[in-house]
C-alpha cells in the first residue's frame, strides 16, 4: 500500500469517487455541507496551495482517501477520511492520518480540526490514539451524535 498526494485530474476524480462511496457508506444526507458542489470542485477545495487530497493505493486501486483544506488561518480541516471496507484493519486509515498530519505540518498549519460521528467509533479511536482531543463545535453539523476534535501540530 502507498499513500500519494493528488496532483492530476484522474487522481482528483478517484478521490471524488471515494467521497461518493463514503457518503453511501454513511447513508446520510451530506447536503448541509454542500456535498454535491464539493464533488464538482475537489481539486479546487483540496488542492494546492492550501490543501491536499491524499489517496491510499493498493496496487492500481484507490482504497482510501482523506482531504485537507484550510478552515481558517493556521487551521486545517480533515475531511472525508474513508477506507474501503475490504481494507479495514490493514492500517490504511492510520497511514492516511499520519500522512495527513505530516502534510498539514508541511503546509504550515498549527492545528487540525475534524468533525465525525459517535457511531464511527473505529475512526474516533484512531483519532484519539493519534492525539486528537474533543473540542467545542467549530461548524454546523445537524447530527446529534456529532463529535468535534482537534490536534495541535
Amino acid at each position: 500500500m502507498t499513500i500519494e498526494q493528488a496532483s492530476r485530474d484522474a487522481q482528483f476524480r478517484a478521490g471524488a469517487e471515494l467521497f461518493r462511496e463514503y457518503a453511501r457508506h454513511l447513508g446520510l444526507d451530506l447536503g448541509f455541507q454542500g456535498f454535491e458542489e464539493e464533488l464538482g470542485q475537489v481539486a479546487e477545495m483540496y488542492g494546492p496551495p492550501a490543501g491536499a487530497l491524499l489517496l491510499a493505493r493498493d496496487g492500481e486501486t484507490c482504497v482510501g482517501v482523506v482531504g485537507l483544506r484550510e478552515f481558517a488561518p493556521g487551521d486545517a480541516e480533515m475531511k472525508r477520511m474513508y477506507v474501503m471496507p475490504s481494507h479495514h484493519g490493514q492500517g490504511v486509515g492510520h497511514a492516511l492520518a499520519l500522512a495527513f498530519l505530516e502534510t498539514a505540518r508541511g503546509l504550515g498549519y498549527r492545528r487540525v480540526l475534524l468533525d465525525s460521528l459517535a457511531s464511527l467509533e473505529p475512526a474516533l479511536a484512531l483519532y484519539r490514539r493519534l492525539g486528537f482531543t474533543e473540542t467545542a463545535p467549530y461548524r454546523y453539523n445537524p447530527f446529534p451524535d456529532a463529535v468535534f476534535m482537534e490536534y495541535r501540530l
